[in-house]
This record gives structure tokens, C-alpha cells and sequence, in this order.
């Protein structure tokens, strides 16, 4: 079976979230045998340093064909932007032949790709990531529904990766979907053995620091509870400065600590001297990170933002409400005082259990038949 998976980009050491969860998907793919292309359209600003053109390689057993361009926003101009999508998608039917699937991530991309199943009637699977999409119709913005529609209505099949998002997707739209929950790449994150529950007992949360991850919330719940512990945030974005700011007023200075973006090799190594993963985003539609930190073993405290709470349960960690910094603060306190009571091995196992590449990949394997079946 070939299939081709159409990407927003691909990751780079610069970039290491650009196109991850997509790239992710095709190296597992590859893995169980299926050949795959993965056609990356980078369309991002010109702010996003860098390399422009068409390029094509070969990358951990997958067919890499990647036009970057800093169009800078590419959810306008739809017809121009699927002229675009056929450059680097004739250059892999040249070398790579037509696939038996198009599988698109992300509905604004997935509106993109809708011109591949029209001129060359190859069945159209999407799969939904976007918080966007998960919540009311009212919060939704015209063009996005427009291109969610245009999605939607045009795919053969439409898989959501949270209940969460299913359900929301179900309302706006009416459209029926599959759950398969993202696939996490356990390999970079081995199972730690249990810390003794000493100072500094440490908590870590990782994530773009944008308004939607409430890191200021994590800040202030963190401020009642730091005595003999630390805080380490891993990620970088506009919040920054705002968020080292919080930290000097609240006098957390060296218990506080910033450390910009890290490749998930140096997150997971750096699990190892952490007890505890803190995620306190307003919207969620999985929670990968959440997801990192279990395969190693982490307990979480996690709010319910709509895709954790899928998951988690008392064996994991926590869950709190969103935007409830003295719940999130209280649940700190009590993740520590009950840390004796979680074992790494049985967190890393059920997690691996559910989301490894190898489980995941299965269930999409599954869906590609039914396409294929039904054409």
C-alpha cells in the first residue's frame, strides 16, 4: 500500500513542532511495512528562517517532498494554494506513483489536499488536531468553518484524536468521525526510575509559551506551594518575557526557570531529574507532551481542557478545572505529599499501551482498507 500524508511542514532542529505529529505518523507507517510519501507545504512567514524551493529526499524510510515558501498565511487563497500543493505532489507521482491514499492533518490543510482526490480520484483521509475546531460554534470563525466544511464534506474518511474534538466536530458540522488518539514516539522517552521525594522536588511543564498554555496560571498556582521545590517551563514564544516578568514579582527567581526550547531527546533526558509533569492549558485537543511525560514514568496534574481527560485517571495523576489556580495549586501540593504512590514502571506501561506508534499505526492501517475496500 503507498500512501501519501500531506503535511503544514516538517521538523527541523530549528523547528522541532513543525509538521511533528504528521512526520511522527509516516515514520511509523513506514515501519509497518507501508511505503510512504510525505509531502510537507511550508507556507509560513518569512520570519521563519529558512531554506526556500522545492526539495526531495529520503529520511528514516520516508519519501520526503517538501515547496517551502513564505507565502505567510496560507488559510486564504484557497484555489492559489492548491496550485501550489500539485508542484511538489507531481514531483513525487513521478518518482514515488500515484498512492492508494491521501491522508491530510489539520483542516486547513486537509481543504488544500481536496484538490488531489478531484484531479486524481484518490480517496481522501483527514485527520483533525486543531483546539480551534474544539469548541462551540460561536467561538468558530467563518473562514475557519468554511475550510473545515470544505474538509469535511470532501474526504472519505474523517478521524479526530480526542473524544473531545470528536464531539465538537459532530455538533458544528455534522459530521461523523473516528477517535484514534495521536501516536507519541516513545523512544525518546524511557521510563525513569522513582525519585525519593526530597528538595528540590521538581515539576515541569513543556509547551509553546502563547496565552493558550496559562502558564501565568501555573506561575501563581507554583508560588503557594515552592518552598524546597522548582519549577522548570520547557518552550519558548511571545509569552516570555511577560511570563519572567510574573516570575521576579512573584519572587520566584531560581525557582522559576525559563529554559527556552529543547529537542525531545534533551526533554526526556532532562525527566530525569523531575517528579512531577504540570500542564495547565485552557484547550487541549490530546496533550502530547502530557502524553511524553507518562511514557516516562512522570505522575501529571493536568486541567480538564478537552483532551487529557480522555486518558487520565487516578493511576496518572490529577485532573483540575481549567483556569482554577487554586485547584491547580492544591492538586501540587497533593501530587507531592502522595508521590509514594505512583510507580513509574505501570504509568510508562499503560501509556505505551494505548499510544505507542506501533498500537496507533494498527488502527490507521485499519482505516486505509476500508478506503480502499469502498473504492
Amino acid at each position: 500500500m503507498k500512501i501519501a500524508i500531506i503535511s503544514r511542514g516538517k521538523p527541523t532542529s530549528e523547528y522541532p513542532l513543525n509538521g511533528i505529529f504528521e512526520f511522527d505518523q509516516a515514520k511509523a507507517l513506514a515501519r509497518q511495512g507501508i511505503e510512504v510519501a510525505f509531502v510537507a507545504i511550508d507556507f509560513r512567514a518569512i520570519s521563519f528562517r529558512r531554506k526556500y524551493g522545492l526539495f526531495q529526499y529520503d529520511e528514516e524510510g520516508v519519501h520526503v517532498f517538501e515547496l517551502s515558501l513564505p507565502i505567510g498565511v496560507y488559510r486564504r487563497f484557497l484555489p492559489v494554494l492548491q496550485q501550489l500543493l500539485l508542484i511538489p505532489f507531481r514531483a513525487m507521482l513521478k518518482s514515488f506513483g500515484k498512492p492508494d491514499i491521501v491522508h491530510a492533518h489539520f483542516y486547513s490543510i486537509a481543504a488544500i489536499a481536496t484538490i488531489l482526490k478531484r484531479k486524481y480520484s484518490i480517496p481522501l483521509v483527514v485527520t483533525e488536531h486543531s483546539s480551534k475546531l474544539n469548541k462551540t460554534s460561536e467561538q468558530i470563525s467563518d473562514l475557519d468553518k468554511r475550510l473545515a466544511k470544505k474538509a469535511y464534506q470532501n474526504c472519505d474518511r474523517l478521524i479526530c484524536v480526542s473524544p473531545a474534538l470528536q464531539e465538537h466536530v459532530k455538533v458544528n458540522f455534522g459530521v461523523d468521525s473516528i477517535c484514534i488518539r495521536n501516536m507519541v514516539d516513545n523512544s525518546f522517552f524511557p521510563c525513569q526510575p522513582k525519585k525519593n521525594n526530597t528538595t528540590p522536588f521538581v515539576y515541569v511543564s513543556v509547551g509553546n509559551l502563547i496565552p493558550l498554555k496559562r502558564f501565568d496560571n501555573l506561575i501563581e498556582a507554583f508560588a503557594s506551594v515552592s518552598d524546597h521545590s522548582e519549577l522548570a517551563i520547557i518552550g519558548d514564544g511571545p509569552e516570555r518575557e511577560h511570563l519572567q516578568s510574573l516570575v521576579e514579582k512573584k519572587g520566584l527567581t531560581g525557582k522559576v526557570i525559563l529554559k527556552g526550547q529543547l529537542e525531545r531527546e534533551r526533554i526526556g533526558e532532562f525527566y530525569q531529574g523531575c517528579h512531577v509533569f504540570v500542564l495547565a492549558s485552557s484547550s487541549e485537543t490530546f496533550g502530547v507532551a502530557c502524553i511524553e511525560a507518562l511514557y516516562s514514568g512522570l505522575p501529571v496534574v493536568v486541567t480538564k481542557c478537552g483532551g487529557p481527560e480522555s486518558f487520565m485517571n487516578e493511576r496518572l495523576g490529577m485532573l483540575v478545572p481549567v483556569d482554577d489556580t487554586k485547584a491547580l495549586a492544591e492538586a501540587l501540593k497533593s501530587i507531592r505529599n502522595r508521590y509514594s504512590e505512583y510507580e513509574p514502571s505501570r504509568i510508562s506501561k499503560e501509556c505505551i499501551e494505548i499510544f505507542s506508534p506501533e498500537v496507533v499505526s494498527d488502527e490507521i492501517i485499519e482505516v486505509y482498507n476500508t478506503c480502499t475496500l469502498s473504492h
